[in-house]
């Protein structure tokens, strides 16, 4: 009650106060025309604005200060310990007293009280781990370590606090925190971020999802959002996401139920392609329909790669079908899946390519795929050498330059293999 009748009678001072002032300064030019009231009101708005961006400044310029003290104290506090608990000198497999006992904590502290009691020495706290992780200090087999010091310092209790109530921008910086220290996400917060109007918000739940043991939790691909805001960005996410759920054992989603439900075909090619990256050989013949229904090229292209790479035979014949009414491109798409499951009925087919086209990139290609096609393309590929005329000689030159004829070579597999070991596909 006491300070309630403070906060009052501050309230009721302001006001009086304000409301003096504001008469006063109306009183003082009742008299002039009105461009000069105007002039007036201006200078006056601009002064109170300067005061309060000053205001503003200071305040910036004051939190900066203290952050800088507090990231100081902290990093001497707890640096050496969080650099040695992920470095390889350390024990794979650090107990809880080791890491309390690297990162300076006594146990009495760690069971009854906060070792970092204020939000803003959390935050500070949180940005220098992540720091760590994002530029690979962490080794491989370290974080294990990483985790037991998370929890003692109950980051996940402060983040997931942080994304329910922060603001719009913090929530982002948060949840990407919690995916970047594969914590655990409650479905409750990740429900509601779903629910956000937020376009980044809304993947990043998205991408927190996928690692949910479940398919029931990832019906955001399924959605009409996904299908028409997806990106290239969505994709690379996805790959690494799927990457982690597979290195932590578990069931990976029938990426082809997710292609036939999408509407866009750019957006059907991404987990077109993502089938052949994760080896789902087994959906393939969920394509069949999509494949003879679809006029676009693309998605042609991306079923035709799919099927050559997971060596799914029941697809040859619909490709040796669609070959010849398709555009160029397709056709050699087309083609290295032919190529690719090698069963010997399309030799004739690939044979056939060089001489029924003029576009002199699919005659090459033709040629390329009868000599990746086992003894028997080579052997009707040194035929058709044979018999060429000296004006179709020169498609040959390439298979007899020892320099161009290493990337003749078609590849067997597109497994999803990181180009980069980092935070994001380490397990």
């Amino acid at each position: 009650m006491y300070t309630t009748s403070w906060i009052t009678y501050l309230f009721n001072l302001l006001m009086a106060y304000g409301t003096y002032y504001v008469t006063y300064f109306i009183n003082m030019f009742q008299g002039y025309p009105i461009e000069v009231r105007i002039a007036a009101i201006n200078t006056t708005a601009s002064l109170l604005g300067i005061v309060a961006i000053r205001l503003l400044l200071l305040r910036k310029r004051n939190s900066r200060r203290l952050n800088k003290k507090i990231r100081e104290k902290i990093k001497r506090r707890f640096g050496k310990g969080l650099d040695y608990i992920i470095s390889e000198e350390a024990n794979p497999n650090m107990s809880r007293r080791e890491v309390m006992h690297a990162m300076g904590i006594e146990k009495d502290i760690a069971e009854k009280k906060a070792i970092l009691k204020t939000k803003r020495e959390k935050w500070i706290f949180c940005r220098l781990v992540y720091h760590a992780c994002t530029s690979c200090s962490v080794q491989k087999g370290r974080w294990n370590n990483l985790q037991m010091m998370l929890t003692l310092f109950k980051v996940q209790e402060y983040l997931e606090s942080e994304v329910s109530m922060g603001s719009r921008r913090h929530r982002v910086k948060c949840l990407s925190m919690l995916r970047t220290f594969k914590l655990y996400i409650s479905p409750w917060v990740l429900n509601k971020l779903l629910e956000s109007h937020n376009l980044r918000e809304r993947r990043l739940a998205m991408y927190a999802m996928v690692m949910s043991s479940t398919d029931n939790d990832l019906d955001y691909y399924e959605t009409d959002f996904f299908d028409k805001n997806c990106c290239i960005y969505d994709e690379i996410e996805l790959g690494y996401a799927l990457h982690r759920r597979k290195r932590n054992g578990l069931r990976l989603p029938n990426l082809a139920t997710w292609a036939l439900r999408q509407e866009h075909p750019e957006t059907k090619c991404i987990f077109v392609r993502l089938m052949r990256r994760f080896d789902q050989k087994e959906y393939c013949g969920q394509l069949i329909e999509l494949y003879k229904e679809s006029k676009h090229k693309k998605l042609i292209e991306e079923i035709s790669r799919t099927w050559g790479y997971l060596h799914y035979l029941d697809g040859e014949q619909l490709m040796s079908d669609a070959l010849l009414m398709q555009p160029d491109d397709t056709k050699v798409a087309i083609m290295h899946a032919l190529t690719r499951l090698a069963t010997g009925k399309s030799l004739e087919l690939l044979a056939g390519s060089f001489y029924t086209h003029t576009n002199p990139h699919v005659r090459f290609e033709a040629l390329r795929c009868l000599y990746n096609y086992g003894e028997e393309g080579k052997k009707r590929f040194f035929e058709i050498e044979q018999q060429a005329s000296e004006l179709d000689k020169k498609y040959f030159a390439f298979f007899h330059n020892p320099i161009t004829l290493e990337k003749i070579r078609l590849d067997k597999e597109q497994a999803y293999h990181p180009s980069v070991e980092m935070v994001y596909n380490w397990s």
